[in-house]
C-alpha cells in the first residue's frame, strides 16, 4: 500500500479534475420495485405502472434516495473512493444533494465524480469531499448531484 503522504500528494494533484463517466445502468421497474420493497418508499408514482402512465410524467419514476443508494455501484470504477488506497474509509454524510429531474423507469444512467477537497485531520485521517453527478442518457440535466463527505484512515 502507498504511504499516506503518497496518497495525499496524488489526491492534491486530482482536486478539481472530473472523472470519466462510469458504465451505463438501466433503472428498470424491477430495480425500482426491489428498492421500494427494501425501503418501504411505496408511493404510487414509483410502483403503479398503469396509474403512473396516466400522470404528467407518463411512467413510474425512481425514488430520489435510490440514486444515493446505487451510487457506489455506479461510481466504483471512477470514484476517488476507489482510486486511492487506504486502510478503510467512513462515510460522514452528504452536502448539497439535489434531484434535478424525475428519473423514469427503463432509463439509462451513469455517474461522474470530482474530488473537491481534502484536509488532514488531527487523528491522522483525511477528510475528503467528492462531488457526484448521475447523468441521464439523452438529457443535459442530471438526475442527481451531491457532495459526499468522508474520512480516509491509514492506521
Amino acid at each position: 500500500m502507498l504511504s499516506k503522504q503518497a496518497v495525499l500528494d496524488a489526491m492534491r494533484n486530482d482536486i478539481g479534475q472530473e472523472s470519466e463517466a462510469g458504465e451505463w445502468l438501466v433503472v428498470t421497474q424491477q430495480l425500482i420495485d426491489d428498492y421500494v420493497e427494501l425501503t418501504g418508499e411505496t408511493g404510487w408514482i414509483h410502483t403503479d405502472v398503469e396509474r403512473a402512465r396516466q400522470s404528467s410524467l407518463g411512467s413510474t419514476i425512481a425514488p430520489g434516495n435510490m440514486g444515493i443508494a446505487i451510487l457506489p455501484k455506479l461510481s466504483r470504477a471512477i470514484s476517488p473512493y476507489s482510486r486511492y488506497p487506504r486502510k478503510y474509509s467512513l462515510n460522514q454524510g452528504w452536502d448539497r444533494i439535489r434531484f434535478l429531474q424525475p428519473l423514469r423507469s427503463d432509463t439509462r444512467i451513469r455517474a461522474r465524480s470530482k474530488l473537491l477537497a481534502i484536509a488532514e485531520r488531527p487523528d491522522g485521517s483525511l477528510r475528503v469531499e467528492v462531488e457526484f453527478t448521475i447523468e441521464v442518457e439523452g438529457s443535459d440535466k442530471p438526475w442527481l448531484t451531491g457532495v459526499k463527505v468522508g474520512r480516509f484512515f491509514f492506521e
